[in-house]
């Protein structure tokens, strides 16, 4: 049998570039809102080559093949709304909580410089392959690149610094790392725009704050502002996002010609004219419905981590929320009192109930819902904060087709890329997550991933993430004092031996340990305070002050021995 000039030619093209085929699997299709049994995907350079069903290829030596009979092929998950500048702990927002006497802001802003890949790493073995990062600075604008051919991290989409009507005192004066450029005038703001044309910014962000008491009327006071943003944004080819949680300044934006709302609006009921609105002008909202309630649990103390979010989030942000009200009791005292009142729970249930009705509005009216967490805001942790995005999401009536389609295509839709990635079909940026359950299921079944394709190569979600000898001690503290035994024990090793120092063995195997270990879900009043942190390579010494709930703490050392990315032996001294 002959073959045709063009079959033959596609059999070369395969033979030289092809890299992954993902066999006879379960493809979820989330444009079409279908699950096509018995698809074969081929993956070439980065990209989707092929998707067929019952189709034999002639592979050259070396290509990858993943096996997907009884598996789920999705596209990745996409965060809308993210923010790298900020780390997501208790000294990421000094306009909220002022802690720069005890951390200068300018090393809070180095350690997400020098985290940043960090946290990218979390995301995609989270299973979140795309990430919009909608309010940066210059500074990360230059970072952001250097990520881009990295099959470790998500694909990137990042603005510059926020163009506003008002900087909050903290972040002026910040040079290449501010976050904010105010709007004095038309012509500061267009040459704002055109400033990060320089750093190929890939859209531009819009802060729309009103301080007036008058609310309206403020808003349309600044929106000749944010028209001149949006007309200069639109004439150098870009889309533009636009912070606005009033009804007022949503509609000003959308009727100026915002491309994407990246909040909801919080202080009323939308009519139908404004869903309306949003349809016809094709508008994308991100609803980020949990970062708000968010700042209110951390700063009101009554924050309480999942098990998921201690073994996902990083450690050492982890651990400043769950050491709160340290370090400045004074501060949060004032805090607490305010936040834990009456009054604010309600009005907090008051917003989350407002914000919830208008999602479900705008999602029967047609609007293009975006999911996105605004993480990186005190409490809100990257990576690990998207599926408790999710879960309000489902509470506020969104169908699983919905989610699913808020957490892939829509996140493409919101950067007007929908044709390059977001779901999968041929010529789109292969970025897929194989799970091994139907996620159409539950949102559990998410979670479920064998393989994590990003960029065109397959990956282990296990192995993305390398946390460092600290991170893992830090992570097991951070445990305790949740009071979260399951993920006290995720960092130890199955074989994991305890000594009373210098040789004294106490017990042998995770088992034991736990059973050992049970009366931390049960001391409610448990706390232990690091004191004091010493590391020599691949151990960790630490001086715990620990609190049983007596008048009087224990005094104790432990010394950490840490082999293989997992804690291995462990020595302690009173």
């Amino acid at each position: 049998m002959r073959l045709s000039l063009s079959l033959l030619l596609f059999f070369i093209i395969i033979n030289t570039n092809a890299q992954l085929l993902i066999k006879n699997t379960n493809l979820v299709d989330v444009e079409k809102k279908k699950i096509l049994s018995g698809q074969t995907v081929l993956v070439t350079d980065g990209k989707i080559s092929s998707v067929d069903k019952n189709k034999q290829y002639k592979l050259p030596e070396g290509t990858t093949i993943l096996e997907g009979e009884g598996k789920y092929l999705v596209p990745g998950f996409t965060d809308a709304h993210v923010h790298f500048f900020q780390s997501g702990g208790i000294y990421a927002r000094p306009d909220a909580i002022d802690l720069r006497k005890i951390r200068p802001y300018s090393e809070e802003i180095k350690w997400t410089h020098n985290n940043m890949d960090d946290l990218l790493r979390r995301y995609l073995s989270a299973g979140i392959t795309s990430v919009i990062d909608v309010g940066s600075s210059n500074s990360f604008l230059q970072q952001r690149d250097s990520f881009a051919t990295k099959t470790w991290s998500p694909l990137v989409k990042m603005t510059g610094p926020l163009l506003t009507t008002w900087v909050p005192a903290v972040f002026k004066n910040l040079g290449n790392d501010a976050p904010f450029v105010e709007m004095l005038n038309d012509s500061v703001t267009r040459q704002a725009v055109r400033n990060q044309l320089a750093l190929k910014t890939d859209f531009i962000k819009i802060w729309y704050i009103v301080l007036d008491k008058d609310i309206e009327k403020g808003a349309r006071k600044n929106l000749p502002l944010v028209q001149a943003a949006i007309d200069e944004a639109h004439k150098n080819n870009l889309r533009v996002a636009v912070h606005a949680t009033e009804r007022i300044t949503a509609q000003l934006a959308v009727e100026a010609g915002a491309d994407f709302l990246v909040h909801s609006v919080d202080d009323e009921i939308i009519p139908d004219a404004f869903v309306k609105l949003l349809k016809e002008k094709k508008t994308v909202l991100c609803p980020t419905l949990v970062v708000v309630g968010n700042y209110g649990k951390v700063l009101g103390d009554t924050y309480h981590f999942t098990t998921d979010e201690l073994n996902m989030a990083h450690p050492e942000l982890v651990g400043t929320i769950i050491d709160y009200p340290l370090p400045d009791t004074a501060q949060a005292g004032v805090f607490i009192r305010a936040l834990q009142s009456a009054a604010q729970q309600q009005n907090q249930a008051t917003m989350d109930s407002i914000m919830a009705v208008n999602l479900k509005k705008l999602v029967d009216g047609g609007v293009t819902i975006a999911t996105g967490t605004d993480a990186g805001n005190t409490g809100t942790q990257h990576a690990s904060s998207y599926f408790a995005e999710l879960q309000a999401m489902q509470k506020a009536g969104l169908t699983m087709w919905q989610l699913l389609e808020a957490s892939t295509i829509n996140g493409a839709k919101a950067m007007g890329q929908e044709k390059e990635w977001g779901s999968i079909a041929t010529g789109k940026t292969a970025n897929m997550l194989l799970l091994n359950k139907n996620p159409l299921d539950s949102l559990a079944n998410w979670r479920s991933i064998e393989w994590v394709i990003n960029k065109g190569t397959a990956i282990n979600p296990s192995s993305v993430v390398s946390n460092t000898a600290v991170q893992l001690v830090q992570q097991q503290l951070n445990a305790y004092n949740a009071h979260d035994l399951d993920a006290f024990l995720e960092p130890y090793a199955d074989e994991v031996e305890l000594y009373e120092f210098p040789a004294k063995l106490l017990s042998k195997g995770k088992e034991q340990m736990r059973k050992d270990y049970v009366f931390i879900t049960q001391t409610p009043k448990l706390y232990c305070r690091l004191q004091n942190r010493v590391v020599q390579g691949n151990m960790v010494i630490d001086h715990e002050e620990v609190w049983f709930g007596g008048a009087k703490p224990v005094y104790a050392v432990a010394i950490y021995i840490i082999e293989k990315g997992k804690i291995a032996k462990v020595y302690f001294k009173q």
